[in-house]
């Protein structure tokens, strides 16, 4: 099921027709959608695809000429050139319904560039000489490659690449269309264990509760998802035992680097490469308190897992895998996953609530027009999301996924760590999954400038 991705597919329309050939990076993480989303914008233009393997140049060029000849590209006419020229050629050979420009997808491309030193100047050369125009697209899911290890490999001839394009994670709102018949709360829970990842979504049976489809889509022996964490790991990174170590420790909220130090004794400066390695690779994120808040309560940079399945996987399966292989699916989610379940969605409700306040600040439905957004964690407390406009005039928002009520004794004890933060707010949001006392409705009545919003709103 394809939702969402009206800017994109404006993007790819909008690198389509300029005039003649032109070559568009396209990159994002493994399974957020990037074939999809590119055959869904070909399907009734003239397009070529290709995904490439980690191989030998000439081995790629063997693959490569035989899936031309499995799908009815003309390979046989004679031409004076070899290995990828020669391919190239033969899919500019290829007779198309259309006069229509035509789309090349090299799906994996940087498979291709690590084992040639040529491939980028003979594409080049070929949409240089070519009389038939071409948008070339190269999507990658290794997100560190494009954007460490590409331009410098390829050198000037980067200046021929039309464009570079990273394709985010679906939204929570594209979450809620895609399960149909959840609630907002079950779309909440499953945007916090699976993210905006479509691939993940798809493992999702929608006519099963969420509870169901951990047990099912996650938990049972032979499904995607239960060895999908240290896939991720292992795509790219050596030395997995340290990897699995560090990203334990911050499922378990070691945060600091101090935390980590003293959990496993690496040095510092041991982790500290580590930590870059997982950072250049999206795994993980380093937080700073909002910059223009108090540092002296604050806590100094942490560490936290971002890829949302990464998070769950380290936090609930990674540490009980002899569990895992004993005990059945539902046993084991009893155990081991539920008492913890709602302390993990209160992490990620911020995330949600921070998209809601961004829509509504795109479409100037705020009561500021923001132009600056963060987060401060406190030694005692944090506010949940920042966000400044121009002025300086504050718009501080806090998020409670695990009280049944929220009380105006609550809002208090928020009002102190703003206190502590040294933030002066002009507006206060309270987002709650559960409910509000009538004494906090009444205070919020009282006073425009304090908003509740519940789990139905979003």
């Amino acid at each position: 099921m394809f939702v969402g991705r009206k800017k994109e597919l404006a993007l790819l329309q909008e690198h389509y027709a300029k005039a003649g050939s032109n070559v568009l990076v396209l990159y994002g993480h493994k399974g957020v959608g990037k074939t999809t989303l590119l055959m869904r914008y070909a399907q009734d233009k003239p397009c070529f695809y290709y995904q490439s393997i980690p191989c030998a140049e000439d081995e790629q060029v063997l693959l490569w000429e035989a899936d031309l000849a499995e799908n009815g590209t003309d390979t046989t006419s004679p031409v004076p050139y070899e290995g990828f020229e020669a391919i190239l050629h033969r899919i500019a050979d290829t007779p198309a319904e259309s006069d229509a420009k035509r789309i090349l997808v090299i799906d994996e491309y940087q498979n291709i560039i690590r084992n040639s030193d040529s491939f980028m100047a003979v594409l080049m050369r070929f949409l240089k000489d070519s009389p038939v125009p071409f948008l070339v697209v190269l999507a990658s899911s290794s997100v560190s490659f494009v954007e460490n290890d590409f331009v410098p490999r390829i050198g000037a001839l980067a200046l021929g690449i039309g464009g570079f394009f990273k394709l985010q994670e679906l939204g929570f709102m594209d979450c809620v269309n895609y399960f149909g018949d959840y609630s907002t709360r079950d779309c909440m829970e499953v945007y916090s264990i699976l993210g905006g990842i479509p691939a993940y979504w798809s493992q999702f049976d929608r006519s099963l509760s969420v509870a169901e489809n951990v047990k099912h889509g996650i938990l049972a022996k032979g499904s995607f998802l239960r060895e999908e964490g240290m896939r991720l790991v292992a795509e790219e990174l050596r030395e997995l035992n340290v990897y699995a170590v560090l990203l334990n420790c911050m499922a378990k909220g070691m945060n600091k680097l101090n935390d980590l130090h003293m959990h496993t004794g690496f040095s510092r400066a041991k982790i500290s490469v580590y930590l870059k390695n997982l950072m250049e690779r999206e795994l993980v994120e380093k937080v700073f308190s909002y910059d223009n808040a108090s540092t002296a309560n604050a806590k100094k940079g942490i560490y936290r897992i971002s890829l949302r399945y990464l998070q769950f996987y380290f936090r609930f399966l990674f540490p009980h895998q002899s569990a895992l292989e004993r005990l059945d699916e539902g046993e084991y989610f009893r155990r081991y996953v539920l008492p913890g379940l709602s302390s993990f969605h209160q992490e990620n409700f911020r995330k949600v609530c921070g998209e809601y306040l961004g829509i509504l600040n795109e479409n100037r439905m705020l009561p500021i027009e923001a132009v600056k957004t963060g987060e401060w964690v406190g030694k005692e407390g944090s506010i949940d999301i920042v966000m400044q406009n121009a002025d300086w005039d504050s718009l501080l928002a806090f998020c409670d996924w695990e009280s049944g009520e929220l009380t105006s004794a609550d809002l208090d004890h928020d009002l102190k760590i703003v206190e502590k933060a040294r933030l002066h707010p002009d507006y206060i949001y309270l987002f709650a999954n559960g409910k509000f006392s009538e004494d906090l409705k009444l205070r919020a009545q009282e006073d425009s400038h304090i908003t509740l919003i519940d789990i139905d709103t979003l």
